[in-house]
């Protein structure tokens, strides 16, 4: 993932005007749309940033009352560190948004999607959750499935919304995946680190 990521930046810089790609998904995008649809990607679109924020607070308190200081700070390395690398990112490329008339607000630059990069970063923890907590295959079956869900679903708002480029999308879902597979590698390797060296 971190590899498709570094070679999709090159090419978005590399880019003069808007890529083929974006041209192609964002046309068969708009040819999806329809007033029923509108309303339910512009309410995805207004529910979204407060119900995740509301999720990783809560989450965090949870962990916090709890006393799990070593889930907090894998929890606070996957999501909203991750947040602040796509931000990083964003300033990095500096890619404006569509010249296409937006169906709601936006700020910034475009390159990763923030949105679709928190989505993917939070519910790709609580997949990790999931696995980590039982061994039942329904139950890991039922939480990917429904975290694909989701993210597809903000992920396809985005463009459909026309704030953001389809790249800018898949950057940021490809961004997603790569930071949790990070986080995760460091948590193991700092887990054996500690288990090599208790008495």
């Amino acid at each position: 993932a971190a590899l498709l990521l570094a070679t999709l930046t090159w090419r978005v810089q590399a880019a003069d005007g808007q890529m083929a790609a974006d041209v192609y998904w964002t046309d068969a995008v708009a040819a999806l749309r329809s007033e029923q649809l509108s309303v339910l990607m512009r309410t995805l679109h207004a529910l979204q940033g407060k119900l995740v924020a509301a999720a990783i607070l809560l989450w965090a308190a949870t962990l916090v009352l709890h006393q799990r200081w070593r889930s907090l700070l894998l929890f606070a390395a996957m999501v909203p560190g991750g947040m602040l690398v796509n931000s990083g990112l964003k300033m990095l490329v500096e890619r404006p948004r569509p010249a296409l008339p937006a169906a709601v607000g936006s700020h910034g630059f475009a390159y990763p999607s923030g949105h679709t990069a928190a989505i993917t970063l939070f519910c790709g923890y609580l997949v990790v959750e999931v696995f980590r907590r039982t061994p039942k295959w329904s139950w890991r079956i039922a939480a990917t499935a429904g975290a694909l869900a989701v993210v597809a679903m903000v992920a396809f708002s985005r463009v459909y919304l026309a704030v953001h480029q389809p790249t800018d999308v898949v950057a940021a879902l490809l961004l997603g995946v790569a930071w949790l597979g990070l986080c995760l590698s460091g948590a193991q390797r700092m887990g054996r680190a500690a288990h090599s060296t208790a008495p």
